[in-house]
Parts: structure tokens; sequence; C-alpha cells
């Protein structure tokens, strides 16, 4: 699953691309008559970024949030960095940086933490809002935003499958608010999210199922496990080894294992 779009934002199925590059580098040429000799100045930025704006991603996160039924969250929304020239497992592996992202404005320079595999959640600042703030982007070329929905894991890493199956609803219906003519949105409501992939903090991380490793696909340090209406809802399931985070996926973008 590559991204997520609302607007101009990729969803997993790769579908819509957002954001723009701001030049990192600027070359200014000084020239004058042959009498005088001007020489020519290059003047190099420090950084590359991109900037996007603040309160649109807000209004989006919260308003996915509003749609989330009541009672306990089994589902996390998440923003998430795509990399033009990284691959899938390339991103996953990205690991947590500081001062990648902030929200910026007249009186705002907000850094926001990244979680690793590129994930993060915009704060509600309420001075940036009001003062149209941007959200800055750092040591990036091109790179896009998506959105993505990752399963709540207990800690001892063991969970029934219904448990999974019943995150899987609360998603159907954050779908089902979504409005059909919500452009911003049609990504999100039209995604599968019909399997999960894993992600460990090391190779040799395994999902198991009632004991037995199970594996539809792999991906770097991911495995994928495709949704199985065959499967019992009290099947035992277990992720075993350093996992990193459990996010929903659509299929259709995965090779199954032969």
């Amino acid at each position: 699953m590559h991204s997520i779009s609302f607007l101009s934002i990729i969803l997993i199925a790769g579908t819509t691309l957002l954001s723009q590059a701001i030049a990192g580098t600027a070359v200014i040429h000084s020239s004058a008559p042959n009498t005088l000799a001007v020489p020519t100045i290059n003047i190099e930025a420090s950084k590359v970024f991109t900037t996007l704006p603040y309160r649109h991603h807000l209004e989006i996160q919260r308003q996915l949030h509003g749609y989330l039924p009541p009672g306990p969250e089994l589902i996390d929304l998440w923003f998430r960095v795509g990399y033009p020239g990284k691959s899938e497992a390339e991103r996953d592996a990205v690991a947590p940086r500081e001062q990648v992202i902030a929200v910026e404005s007249a009186t705002v320079n907000a850094p926001v933490p990244m979680r690793r595999g590129a994930y993060f959640s915009l704060p509600a600042i309420q001075a940036a809002y009001d003062e149209n703030a941007e959200i800055q982007i750092n040591e990036a070329s091109r790179p896009w935003l998506g959105i993505w929905w990752t399963l709540r894991v207990p800690e001892n890493q063991r969970m029934a499958y219904a448990d999974i199956r019943a995150a899987r609803v609360q998603l159907q219906q954050v779908q089902d608010k979504i409005s059909a003519f919500e452009s911003a949105l049609k990504g999100v409501k039209r995604e599968r999210y019909d399997g999960i992939k894993a992600c460990f903090h090391a190779a040799g991380g395994a999902i198991l199922i009632n004991g037995r490793a199970v594996a539809d696909a792999t991906e770097g340090h991911c495995t994928v496990l495709f949704e199985d209406a065959a499967r019992a809802p009290d099947d035992k399931v277990e992720f075993s080894g350093p996992l990193d985070v459990v996010s929903f996926i659509d299929r259709r973008y995965y090779t199954r294992r032969q």
C-alpha cells in the first residue's frame, strides 16, 4: 500500500499526488559593461523543503477523527510522508527524526514528532490556525502526504482475529460517513483496507495464527496478512518480534507469496 489521497494527497493505492517542492538552489547572475568586471554570485539554499497548508490538513484530521464511532477506538489515524525514489520498504524503515516536520506561522514554530515509517499527527495550535500556518517538511524534495490507518495492538502483541475484524469495521464506519461527493477524501472512501501489514524493527518478525507463522506477502521487515473470511473469530493472532506498527493496506498492491 502506498499512499492514500485527499484533495491532492495520494492514498495507500497511490492515486493522487499532493505537494510541491520549493527550489533548494537559487542562482543570481550579475553582469555589467566590459569596462567594469562584476563577479557572478551563486547563492545556494541551506535546505530543501516543502510547505503545505496547516489549516486544511488539520480540518481533514479533525473530520476523520469525528467519523470514528463511539466507544474504545481500535485504530489510529496518521499522515504519512511519501518520498520520490524510495521504495515502500525504504519508507517503512525511515527512522524517527527531529526537525523534519514543523508547523510555522507568524508567531508559531512548532516541531512535529515523526515516528518510524514517516508517520505523524498534527497538533492543534489555535494561533497557527488563526495565522494560516504552513506545515514545513524539511530534507525532502517533492514529498507527498497520505492518510494511513494503524491497528492498536495490545502490549503483549496478542489478540483475537475477531479484534482485527472489529477494527476493520470501525474503519468501514468512517468510510461510510464520507460523502461520495467529497473529493478531498475520495481515496479514503474507496480504499479496500482488506489486509494488514506488520512492520518490525528487525528481520525475523512474524505474524502467528494459532502459533503458526503465516504470510501472504512480505516487504522488507514487514509481513502482510490478507483478510480471510474463513478464519475463525477466536483464532489467536500474535505479532512475534520487535513490533513497530501494524497498518491497514489494500491487498491489490501486494504480490501473494507462492
